[in-house]
């Protein structure tokens, strides 16, 4: 293995790390120390790929934005209302299933994460896609409450987890549609 290889083994296994520790404690109750703590190395290990918690919250948000700027992309270029509403709810559903189902997810709507300016500003131009996406320039207040909803389904996801992957998706799909009508 190269050097570069192995620099970026080191990076993903501190994402994993991060990851699964902000999911369990929280982004405020979890240090650099307790990352480089759980993955048995010095602090300066985890400093050398990660400057901060805020850059490791970034790296993160990154994971899970690109895949949703792409859907965005996609559905953007739909001129029907009703195309692009369902382009958003497929790929939005699936990649909340696919997190949820496959990495410790990180709450991005934690206070703490929120309280980041540059990951609150990179999630709220994110929800300002969506918005236009689902529902033109001009949303309505009913509108904006029921995206606002659905940017947290931990609950449904908790709630429905015995389903299968498939069944989960289609609840959530028709959840989703309820809420954005």
């Amino acid at each position: 293995m190269t050097r570069a290889e192995q620099a970026e083994r080191t990076r993903q296994a501190v994402l994993l790390t991060a990851r699964e520790l902000f999911a369990a404690r929280g982004f405020a109750g979890t240090s650099l120390q307790d990352i480089a703590d759980a993955m048995d190395v010095r602090k300066a290990n985890v400093y050398y790929y990660f400057k901060t918690k805020a850059a490791i919250l970034d790296a993160l948000l990154d994971e899970r934005v690109i895949a949703l700027e792409s859907m965005l992309d996609h559905a953007e270029s739909e001129s029907s209302i009703q195309a692009r509403r369902e382009l958003v709810v497929t790929g939005y559903v699936d990649e909340v299933v696919k997190a949820y189902r496959t990495v410790a997810p990180v709450d991005f709507a934690d206070p703490a994460v929120r309280s980041q300016p540059e990951v609150a500003e990179r999630l709220d131009a994110l929800t300002g896609r969506f918005a236009t996406a689902l529902f033109g320039q001009q949303p309505t207040v009913d509108q904006l409450a029921g995206l606002a909803v659905l940017q947290d389904l931990k609950p449904v996801l908790r709630t429905l987890d015995r389903l299968p992957d498939e069944e989960l998706r289609h609840a959530l799909r028709r959840l989703c549609q309820r809420l954005l009508t």
